[in-house]
């Protein structure tokens, strides 16, 4: 009986053998990647830094309009999207231009009207110094290594509150003498 039983476990263990090797896909030669697979250049071009059709909620782009409702309440802009090879970079804008549309606009009173109604397009985009890497590296651009570079940075700061402090008395005088300042210091 235990022959029996080694001789049943043989066989089913080769059935499920033959099994496996026939569904394994074994590449021609000199063919390419198997059907189901997307090329690398394939998938790289897909998902570049570069200007794509994205669907933009109105009341984000005008946020001061919350009173109304729009038909429709999302228009498609060309809008930069994509990766960066960089963690430190993200995709920007380059070149952009306005598109006018006509949308349907309700008001509170159920009074509808067509509007026309500018939204900002991105022509070109390109993968740029996201804001936290711009801020690290001016700060450690700022940063010294010497021990003159302390003194140097506390030089600068005294420099700046004399220059402001000349600039405010200039502005006082200029105002004092019939001439106006746009800014409040």
């Amino acid at each position: 009986m235990n022959f029996v039983d080694s001789f049943v476990t043989l066989f089913l263990l080769t059935l499920l053998y033959l099994s496996a090797v026939k569904s394994a896909h074994i590449p021609k030669e000199g063919g390419s990647a198997h059907e189901g697979v997307i090329s690398f250049m394939e998938v790289y071009n897909k998902s570049i830094c570069r200007p794509r059709e994205l669907l933009v909620d109105i009341i984000k782009e005008y946020p001061a309009e919350v009173e109304h409702l729009y038909i429709p309440s999302c228009v498609v802009l060309m809008r930069c999207a994509g990766c960066c090879n960089d963690e430190s970079q993200e995709c920007m804008p380059t070149s952009t231009h306005n598109i006018t549309m006509e949308i349907k606009r309700y008001n509170p009173k159920k009074i509808q009207s067509n509007i026309f109604m500018s939204f900002t397009e991105h022509s070109a985009c390109d993968c740029s110094l996201k804001k936290e890497a711009k801020e690290q590296r001016q700060k450690k651009l700022r940063k010294g290594k010497g021990k003159g570079q302390k003194r140097k940075r506390k030089k600068t700061v005294r420099d700046r509150i004399m220059k402001l402090s000349a600039y405010r008395a200039a502005m006082a005088v200029q105002s004092e003498e019939g001439g106006y300042s746009s800014r409040t210091l």
